[in-house]
């Protein structure tokens, strides 16, 4: 009776850990699309701020997901890999929320995105000393890097690759081992 019980609390507890998981994930792609909206509506979407918003919503998600995954799941310790695991499940499916919106936005709500995105990579190239001809013969480089699906898959890999990379380094300051039983009962002898 007793293993069965504990079993059921195992189960319940890994799933109230991946329903985390996925929620927070979730909320960050959301907190992504809003800032992308944000951006394009006031028009500094090539800006310094826009780097700067997306770093922010990265790292405040990770990190306050890292320490609440620790207090409310692992007793208070984390495994630096647990750590590391947890922030590049939570990005990649940000990736998924923020490639969703990218499509919806491409498609639907503002179609002529995909000709602004082709306009301004001609004129950076244009900028950087390349000929109209040698622009003109990247026509189909620049369409197919414009393509949704193409920019939603690069989005879901390029937001696991910098979920990975911010949570090798959070995981650093936010590992806690587990504490040793016979130490904490010999503080409380002392």
């Amino acid at each position: 009776m007793d293993d069965l019980s504990t079993e059921k609390t195992d189960r319940e507890l890994q799933k109230n850990k991946a329903r985390f998981v996925l929620n927070q994930g979730a909320f960050m792609g959301l907190a992504l699309a809003g800032v992308f909206w944000f951006l394009q509506m006031t028009g500094l979407e090539t800006s310094f701020l826009d780097s700067v918003l997306n770093w922010l919503v990265y790292i405040g998600f990770i990190h306050i997901s890292m320490v609440r995954y620790r207090q409310n799941f692992m007793s208070g310790s984390l495994e630096y890999g647990q750590g590391v695991w947890l922030g590049t499940r939570m990005a990649m499916l940000a990736g998924i929320v923020l490639g969703a919106w990218m499509f919806l936005y491409m498609k639907v709500i503002n179609p002529s995105y995909t000709d602004e995105l082709i306009l301004q990579m001609q004129e950076t190239y244009l900028a950087m000393g390349m000929s109209e001809n040698e622009v003109a013969q990247m026509e189909d480089i620049f369409t197919l890097v414009a393509n949704p699906v193409l920019m939603i898959l690069s989005g879901i890999l390029g937001s696991g690759f910098t979920g990975l990379l911010l949570s090798l380094i959070i995981a650093i300051f936010q590992r806690r081992r587990p504490q040793d039983p016979f130490s904490n009962a010999m503080k409380n002898i002392e």
